[in-house]
């Protein structure tokens, strides 16, 4: 399969995919521990203070005007209030026809402490999205085979629409083991350029992870570790499993991950495999820069030029090192460290710290 045989067949298929009534699927993100509040609203104020985040994303870049994803959010814990409040704003943008989705959220998270070691934390989220398309980039068949206008733009009764949208959460952990689910799309809003309903389908995801081993070389202050997460996903008839480790020596941190479902035939006989991912990240001070690779294994094959994706994380008035501890983490930031150097095996009530 060559670029240009791709190139054709994906301004068609992603009109398909976008506009063609009862599809569609949401925005990804390799490095979603390192787009926290896309991945679950439970994670906004995930930390003792505050943080914002930057992402972006080039998937398939060995085909012109493919996907290329912008996000930045900021969040921020309130320990007066058990509280925390984040805000997400994000870009998509597909195909020749300049097709982009934009989503702007609002997230509410609150603290519940179980016992000594366990946590719970239920979120709600309010969004807004827009999707927008240039029309006048389009290229129907009977266009150019009767060399004049197509009947197709009768079809074609709006350039953008505009909609609301819910999710919740909830988020159970531990020093060593945590696991979300997410429910986004509540109300299945309507997001159609055709003047009918069609529905964003509901998505699920379930999410989760152990901290397996942690130690902190007391001499030079340095943290190791080594967790394991993973990440499953299901939105209407597509279903997506992440699994995939880090490993931390501070301040570099790598992780590989493997996406696809080897075990659950789909379609007829193939298997669904869709890539393997590579991460590097570098900690400096309060930022943490990361960079991921997905090598495509499924059969678009290379052609795709896989995906790369970037991100930058800056937290900002941490109040940990002035409280008695602080909460167990979620890999990227600290990588899986479950605690601090004063952890003792008997969890605190007040501290906080999950990402």
């Amino acid at each position: 399969m060559n670029p240009q045989y791709l190139k054709n067949l994906l301004a068609p298929l992603l009109l398909v995919i976008f506009i063609a009534p009862g599809s569609g699927q949401d925005l990804q993100y390799s490095q979603f521990y390192a787009s926290p509040l896309y991945l679950s609203p439970s994670l906004a104020g995930a930390t003792d203070g505050g943080r914002v985040i930057m992402n972006y994303r080039n998937q398939w870049p060995g085909i012109s005007t493919a996907f290329s994803t912008y996000a930045i959010s900021i969040d921020n814990f309130f320990s007066e209030f058990n509280s925390g409040l984040g805000f997400l704003l994000q870009q998509d943008k597909a195909g020749s026809a300049g097709l982009s989705t934009t989503q702007a959220a609002f997230q509410y998270s609150y603290n519940l402490v179980i016992n000594d070691k366990w946590q719970i934390v239920p979120a709600i989220q309010f969004g807004y999205g827009n999707r927008a398309i240039d029309f006048s980039k389009l290229v129907f068949g009977d266009e150019m085979i009767g060399g004049g206008a197509s009947g197709s733009w009768d079809q074609l009764s709006f350039d953008q629409v505009n909609y609301a949208d819910f999710a919740a959460s909830a988020l159970v952990y531990s020093p060593w083991l945590w696991a979300g689910l997410t429910i986004d799309h509540l109300t299945e809003p309507n997001y159609s350029f055709l003047g009918e309903r069609m529905q964003l389908p509901r998505k699920f995801v379930f999410f989760g992870g152990v901290n397996i081993w942690k130690e902190k070389r007391r001499n030079v202050q340095q943290k190791r570790s080594f967790a394991t997460s993973f990440r499953i996903q299901h939105q209407q008839n597509f279903n997506q499993a992440d699994l995939g480790v880090y490993w931390f020596n501070d301040p570099i941190e790598l992780g590989l991950w493997y996406r696809g479902l080897p075990l659950i035939k789909e379609v007829e006989d193939n298997i669904n495999q869709d890539a393997l991912v590579l991460l590097l990240s570098y900690r400096y001070g309060p930022f943490r820069f990361g960079y991921s690779y997905d090598i495509t294994i499924s059969d678009l094959g290379w052609q795709t030029a896989g995906a790369h994706e970037l991100s930058i994380i800056y937290e900002f008035n941490q109040k940990n090192k002035s409280r008695s501890g602080r909460r167990p983490a979620v890999p990227c930031s600290d990588s899986g460290d479950p605690a601090d150097s004063d952890y003792s095996g008997k969890y605190r009530k007040k501290s906080h710290r999950i990402f």
